[in-house]
């Protein structure tokens, strides 16, 4: 579940002219958070959206689970499975801007005769000698921090994620993600002052949970979404009426 407390800041470069955001500073919070929602299950996304808003035909299909009558599921399905589909414990921490479900942890059962083969079910017949498996044996998460100078470059002991703490990256207006750097900033300002009379001024946002939300519907139907979800909140309003 999400923490309503979760808070990230965001360092925002805008052409107070047009109410445009060329590119975003962030740091290691942000572009994990931002790089998680590709580990998103379909279902939790759209349950997060709601199935109204959803561009296009998932919406209905989504709607179709819901209102299936149960018993039309096999043996040991639930429609919840697909409705609230519960995220793996290795990238639940970097969605905690968003009320995801997380999940149990699994239990993993070996087969004791041949040790070849491994299941999540208990008294599963072993494809291999035809053994139950009952044996439960445990499931290593892999390290993120192997040394004390990688956990220095990861930006802090256990820091998990995806990302590099110690680097910040540019993101821009479409979420293009990449290290900052100097020249990669002033071409692309410079790129934008040819077509446009600029007048450049920085902003620092919060994201929350409500942000984080409208960041991920804007990313799915827009090609602007730090601006759509940042900048002219109001004529957004009034837009969306």
């Amino acid at each position: 579940m999400a923490n309503l407390n979760s808070k990230i800041t965001l360092k925002l470069l805008i052409d107070a002219r047009s109410d445009k955001v060329l590119f975003g500073e962030a740091g290691k919070d942000f572009v994990d958070f931002m790089f998680s929602l590709l580990t998103l299950p379909l279902g939790s996304v759209i349950k997060l959206l709601s199935p109204s808003t959803m561009i296009g035909s998932i919406g209905k299909l989504y709607q179709s689970v819901e209102n299936l009558n149960e018993i039309y599921l096999v043996a040991n399905r639930e429609k919840s499975s697909l409705l609230q589909p519960k995220l793996s414990t290795l990238y639940v921490t970097n969605h905690l801007l968003l009320d995801t479900e997380t999940s149990v942890e699994l239990r993993y059962y070996i087969c004791n005769y041949c040790n070849r083969r491994v299941t999540t079910v208990k008294n599963t017949l072993c494809p291999n000698c035809k053994q139950v498996m009952v044996t439960e044996t445990a499931f290593v998460v892999p390290s993120y921090s192997t040394s004390c100078a990688t956990r220095a470059e990861n930006g802090g002991e256990n820091a998990g994620g995806f990302v590099k703490g110690v680097i910040t990256y540019m993101i821009t207006d479409d979420l293009e993600i990449t290290p900052m750097s100097a020249i990669s900033s002033i071409t692309l300002i410079n790129r934008f002052s040819m077509k446009n009379d600029v007048q450049l001024m920085e902003k620092v946002v919060t994201v929350g949970m409500e942000e984080a939300i409208a960041l991920l519907k804007a990313s799915l139907d827009s090609s602007t979404p730090l601006t759509d979800v940042f900048c002219s909140p109001k004529k957004r309003a009034k837009a969306s009426v």
